[in-house]
């Protein structure tokens, strides 16, 4: 299953076009077979930080786990897998992340214990590395290793760009 924002993040374009091509060339190996489900998900930012701040029994935040966990179940039943962007933008630079949230296509794993893996998926068209994240049913951490391993041999590595001034 693909989802480009799970149902509720901001995806950078170009950062959406890198991982859809990765996606799209583990399609034509053979690799995945995608299937036809909406992600759906509940923005998890609130219980996050509810969970964070040592709240994680307030009422909203124990509504959008349960409400994700749920969609969560019926999205990876029969052993499926979630392919999404590892993080919705690019990386930011010394001066931080701003507004931004990078880590807003991961709470709701870190939240629901799915397991999930980070892997390489291209270069934006400056150099920044994009990352493709693969989330397995939970309890699956062996078949995450494995098709991880599946989408590594499928994707292989591509020499990083050189940094600026620097051949």
């Amino acid at each position: 299953v693909y989802s480009e924002d799970l149902g509720f993040a901001e995806v950078d374009p170009e950062v959406a076009v890198v991982v859809r091509a990765a996606v799209d060339r583990l399609v034509a190996a053979g690799t995945v077979r995608l299937l036809d489900r909406d992600a759906g998900l509940l923005d998890p930012a609130g219980a996050w930080t509810a969970v964070r701040g040592g709240s994680p029994d307030a009422p909203e935040a124990v509504r959008v786990r349960r409400a994700n966990d749920e969609r969560l179940e019926a999205l990876l039943a029969g052993g499926a897998l979630l392919l999404t962007p590892a993080t919705p933008n690019r990386p930011h630079g010394h001066e931080g992340p701003g507004s931004r949230y990078s880590t807003a296509l991961t709470w709701a794993f870190n939240l629901s214990g799915h397991p999930a893996a980070s892997l390489p998926a291209g270069f934006t068209g400056d150099g920044c590395p994009v990352g493709l994240q693969v989330v397995a049913p939970r309890g699956a951490d062996l078949r995450l290793f494995a098709a991880a391993r599946e989408v590594e041999d499928a994707l292989p590595a591509a020499p990083a760009p050189p940094l600026p001034g620097r051949r």
